[in-house]
């Protein structure tokens, strides 16, 4: 520890010494002269290479070089798209875990979480659930509290949207 003292006090004074930029002619020169940094800050470096001619010139070059294009309505999508769980969310009215259709098996609670494991997002397990015919039938065991909303998916997100937007709610 009594070596490594000394050994820190020199280090200390190294990097308390003034480098030699600053000695010479201040940080200004020091900056000006580096390539790696630039001057476009320093009005005297700017007003030394650039005049009113030459800003006029680049901003007909970028002028000319602009491309304006216009907005072009989205494509409708052809063929069978599957269930729209937008459409859905906007269209139902009850709460998340608001049981609104009746389920029989006792089971279908162990089976749930299982279920919906094998889906990545919450939105890809209600496309399936509407696909397979929900919510009226839960073929898949993805909605056991009949609610019409398959594995925690919210329809809240979605509605809330729409009103943020200031579009009254479908019914």
């Amino acid at each position: 520890m009594r070596a490594f003292m000394p050994l820190f006090g020199l280090f200390l004074l190294a990097a308390c010494a003034q480098p030699a930029y600053l000695q010479d002619g201040g940080p200004e020169q020091a900056v000006i002269a580096s390539p790696a940094v630039s001057d476009e800050q320093s009005f005297d470096a700017v007003a030394a290479r650039e005049t009113i001619e030459s800003d006029r010139e680049r901003l007909e070059r970028q002028r000319a070089q602009y491309v304006s294009i216009a907005p072009q309505p989205v494509p409708q999508r052809s063929g069978p798209s599957g269930p729209n769980i937008v459409e859905y969310a906007l269209r139902s009215t009850n709460r998340v875990g608001e049981p609104v259709y009746r389920r029989s098996n006792p089971l279908r609670a162990q089976l749930w979480e299982r279920a919906c494991a094998r889906f990545a997002t919450q939105d890809q397990a209600q496309e399936e659930f509407l696909r397979r015919g929900g919510p009226e039938r839960d073929r898949g065991n993805l909605d056991p509290d009949g609610d019409g909303f398959a594995c925690w998916w919210d329809p809240a997100p979605f509605r809330n949207a729409v009103r943020a937007a200031g579009t009254p709610l479908p019914m």
